[in-house]
Order: structure tokens, then C-alpha cells, then sequence
């Protein structure tokens, strides 16, 4: 690599530290104690690299070592100006210098993916893709229940292209969790799909827009025009069963006491996570509810639905569920159900943790076989 090296003693115009809440999400194996420390910084030593992209495994991993030794020797830490992460010389190591597999550098650990509120829906993009020499990928108006796969599908496809994968002349890049490296990313991702992924999917890809945040790179937007189904979401839904694969089952049972009591606890409730969600959920939280959809034979099948908008007793969201009995409705539609018909809730936190679903186990120990 080549690279251009300055010193900077002018830190709160130039080169500001993180404040303590940005280091609170971005900071990489730092104590409290390296966090405060931090913001008393006086110099820092500023490095840009360059390599021509026939060079780019081995002039990233070069130039990953040296700033490692570099922050070692020096008792510094490393930041890093395209993921905007900040870093011990310990942390930097795990992250950037152990993070190749057989010489393949495994981009879960040399990007990072922002996901936040844009409007009604969510917006992710990556940052770092352009120290391999490639576009920052970016998915735009998904919900958050679909965070976990989205981001998985970010890392599949910023893996691909690190491994020589390009989209073709219309716009279309082909994705393939088996043709990948053998390394850790791709026995991890192996392990979740379900018996029904397709091992092959094509993607549609685009110029994505700027935003003021995003990264100072071109960006590639993912489009799901060729997914099945009417509406985005619907093709969304689709298109991450195909690649992941899905399990659905219908339990067939009768609502008995026990039952109808969990379901009148959860309706109680309902008021509360109404005021919460128009009071605007934590960044990654998100309320699903249980509704009746009728059936063409007049019965009910019962699904859970991510709430998008719930105004008075109106409630607007996506349904979660692929309809059994229901042919004209698909997974991932957008749908209207009333405050009034609702049997249950699931609320996901920003942590992973969650709360509701209490019919849900009486539901699986009554079920009719």
C-alpha cells in the first residue's frame, strides 16, 4: 500500500474525539475508564492508505497490521474513519486482523451496518465497503421485524462481491450461500437456513439515493422487483423465505378458559403499548398483534401483524404469517384489523428480549391433532 501520514495536535477542530455516547454504541473493547480517557486526547496521527484494486485483499490486511503494531507500540487507539468505529489495539486485532479466512477477509467484521427510522419504515446501509474498492449496499423501507434478515442478506451479498461476484449488465447479481469461501461466514450462515432455501437467488440492484449520514462512497441499492407478491413488503417477505427459508404451521384448537384469560390479560395491555408506540418505540423495537382474518368458509384464521399505524382503534401493519386458508392474502401485505378484535401481543425490545404471546404456549398444549 501507499499511504499519507499526519500528525494532528489541533484535535477539538480537526480531529475531535467520540463523545461518550457515541462510544457507547461504536467503541470496540473499551472500559469506561479508556472512554473517558479518550475524550482528553491531545494527538492523533492520521493515516490514509491506497492500493489499486488487483492489490485490495492484501493491501487492506497489510495496512490493517500496520496500524495495529503502530497503536500497540504507541499504547493508542485505532479509528476507523469509514465505520466510524473506534477501537483498542486488542479489539482491532480480533476484528481486523484475525478476520480472514484462508486469506478471504470476512466482511461482517471489516463493515458495519446502520439500520434507523426513515419515516414509517426503516432504512439500513453499510459502512466500510469502499476500503475493498466497492459500493456501500443499502435497503430501503423494510420493518424492523425483518432487521435480523435483512442484515444477513446485506452480509451475504458485500461477501459475494468481496469474492469476485458483480452484478451483470441489467442491473441483476446472482447470490449463492454454497458457492462461497469455505470459511466461518459461510458455515454460520449454512447452519440457519431452513430445508426449503433455494440455493440460488438473483437480486435486482440499483444506484441507490444519498442521505445525509450515508457513507462518501457510491451506493448500491437492493431492489426486489423480480420477488413474487403485489407490493414491496410482499416481495421482501418472499424474497428472504426463498433465500433463507421458512416454517410455518397452523394449530387447530378450541379457545377454553385458560386460554381466553391469557388473551383478556393481553387485551388490558393494549392501551399501554398503544401510547408507547405513538410515543415512538426504541430504534429495533416492534409490537406484533394477534387478529382474525376470515376465511373463504366463513371461520377464522388467526395471524400476527407488525404494527405500522395504530390510530383510535385503527390499526395499520404487515402481516407476519404466509395464510393458510386465505389464497388472495400473502405474507408481508398490509393489512387493517380493529383494536377491538385483537387476542394477543408480542413485543420485541432493542436487546432481543421480548414479552407477550402468553396464549401462545396454552395454544401448543391444547392444540387438536
Amino acid at each position: 500500500p501507499i499511504f499519507r501520514i499526519e500528525v494532528s495536535t489541533d484535535l477539538q477542530e480537526s480531529f475531535p474525539p467520540p463523545d461518550l455516547d457515541t462510544l457507547s454504541y461504536f467503541g470496540r473493547g473499551l472500559s469506561k475508564q479508556q472512554a473517558d480517557e479518550i475524550q482528553e486526547s491531545k494527538l492523533a496521527v492520521v493515516i490514509d492508505f491506497g492500493y489499486p484494486n488487483s492489490y485490495m485483499v492484501e493491501g487492506l490486511k497489510k495496512a490493517n497490521f500496520f496500524v495495529y503494531e503502530l497503536a500497540n507500540k504507541l499504547n493508542g487507539y485505532l479509528w476507523d474513519s469509514e465505520t466510524r468505529e473506534l477501537f483498542t489495539a486488542k479489539s482491532w486485532k480480533e476484528n481486523r486482523v484475525d478476520a480472514w479466512s484462508n486469506n478471504v477477509p470476512l466482511i461482517e467484521f471489516h463493515t458495519i451496518i446502520h439500520a434507523y427510522n426513515n419515516d414509517k419504515y426503516v432504512r439500513a446501509i453499510t459502512l466500510g465497503m469502499a476500503k475493498f474498492g466497492l459500493s456501500d449496499i443499502v435497503v430501503n423501507d423494510f420493518s424492523w421485524s425483518l432487521n435480523r434478515q435483512i442484515g444477513n442478506l446485506i452480509n451475504i451479498i458485500g461477501q459475494s462481491l468481496v469474492e469476485g461476484v458483480s452484478p451483470d449488465k441489467e442491473g441483476r447479481i446472482t447470490i449463492s450461500i454454497s458457492d462461497l469461501s469455505e470459511t466461518p461466514f459461510k458455515i454460520n450462515m449454512s447452519k440457519t437456513l431452513k430445508e426449503n432455501a433455494i440455493p440460488k437467488i438473483t437480486i435486482n440492484v440499483a444506484q441507490g439515493v444519498w442521505e445525509e449520514g450515508d457513507p462518501f462512497n457510491y451506493l448500491m441499492e437492493l431492489k426486489f422487483n423480480e420477488a413474487k407478491g403485489k407490493t414491496l413488503h410482499e416481495k421482501q417477505e418472499a424474497l428472504l423465505s426463498s433465500i433463507f427459508g421458512w416454517e410455518d404451521s397452523i394449530s387447530y384448537v378450541k379457545h377454553n378458559q385458560q386460554i381466553k384469560a391469557a388473551s383478556h390479560r393481553a387485551k388490558k395491555l393494549l392501551p399501554g403499548l398503544k401510547k408507547d408506540f405513538n410515543e415512538g418505540l426504541e430504534p429495533g423495537e416492534f409490537i406484533q398483534l394477534k387478529a382474525p382474518f376470515e376465511t373463504p368458509d366463513g371461520s377464522y384464521e388467526w395471524m400476527w401483524v407488525e404494527v405500522i399505524s395504530w390510530k383510535k382503534h385503527r390499526i395499520e401493519g404487515l402481516l407476519k404469517n404466509q395464510p393458510f386458508n386465505i389464497p388472495d392474502l400473502k405474507g408481508g401485505a398490509t393489512v387493517i384489523v380493529n383494536q377491538d378484535d385483537i387476542f394477543d401481543y408480542i413485543r420485541e425490545y432493542q436487546d432481543g428480549s421480548s414479552e407477550g404471546n402468553e396464549t401462545g404456549e396454552l395454544i401448543k398444549k391444547f392444540e387438536v391433532n
